[in-house]
Order: C-alpha cells, then sequence, then structure tokens
C-alpha cells in the first residue's frame, strides 16, 4: 500500500461528465482514451446481490491486462487489446449508472454485454458472445444506423 505521501487522490468528476466520456471512450472505433490508471477494487455488491465483475476481472475472462482510464465514484472505465481488436469496459457503482449510460451509449450504435454494473465493447459481436460464455451477461445492440460507415 502507497505511504500517505505517495498515494493518489481519487479524482471527483462530475456525473455527467464521466458518464459521456465513459460513453465516448467506449464506442470509439479506436476503442481508447488516455489516462492514468488508479487502484481502485471497484464498485461492492449490494446485500443479497452477487458482486459485480471489475475491469480487471472482465480482461482477465478476455486474456488481456486492463488498463484504466476512467477514475470516477460514480464508474470506472478502461480497456485492453487483443489479436481480436480493443475491448472497453465500463463499471459502475450503482444499477443508475449503468442504465444512463446505456441509454446515451445506445443512441451511438453498436453491441453491448450488459451485467450486473458493468458492460463491455468489444469488436464484433462475436467476441461478445464467446465472452458472455465465460462471464455471463446480455448482449444487447445499440440503434442502427443504416448507411453510416
Amino acid at each position: 500500500m502507497p505511504s500517505p505521501s505517495t498515494a493518489r487522490p481519487r479524482r471527483r468528476v462530475p456525473r455527467a461528465a464521466a458518464l459521456a466520456l465513459a460513453v465516448l471512450c467506449a464506442v470509439l472505433p479506436t476503442g481508447g482514451c488516455a489516462g492514468s490508471p488508479a487502484a481502485h477494487h471497484g464498485p461492492r455488491a449490494h446485500e443479497g446481490r452477487a458482486p459485480s465483475a471489475s475491469i480487471e476481472e472482465i480482461a482477465a475472462a478476455v486474456g488481456c491486462t486492463a488498463h484504466v482510464d476512467v477514475q470516477a465514484e460514480e464508474l470506472r472505465e478502461g480497456g485492453c487489446q487483443t489479436g481480436q481488436g480493443a475491448y472497453r469496459m465500463v463499471t459502475f457503482a450503482a444499477d443508475e449508472g449503468l442504465r444512463s449510460w446505456l441509454t446515451e451509449a445506445r443512441m451511438y450504435g453498436g453491441t453491448y454485454l450488459v451485467g450486473s454494473r458493468w458492460v463491455v465493447t468489444a469488436p464484433s459481436a462475436d467476441a461478445l458472445t464467446a465472452l458472455r460464455g465465460r462471464i455471463g451477461g446480455a448482449v444487447e445492440a445499440g440503434a442502427a444506423h443504416g448507411g453510416h460507415h
């Protein structure tokens, strides 16, 4: 554990800004938003519910090492790269954050693997279906954008 003089304080990011940044980072074709990683163990489970997966646990299931780009009280956003392409992961402190994020993200299209307070985007729906077999969740589609490439 770092000493108090070397510990990095958690930044406080306004909720709307954190949600918007996480949506954009997850749906960018390059799959990336740069930032500095910070140590955090992810959101805690509510009593009576199975714990939510952390970014690090999701990345392990993908077979890569995660980097965290956004660290806020409401959410964590990060990703990793594999031979198949970029995977982006967002974990949420509350179910309300997950629902808000999905509402915004679906407008951009794409396909999402959605679990208990976490979302993953991947290079293809097939990659998400394969990941679903390892970590669970439900594959959901965003809005169709016909004619846009």
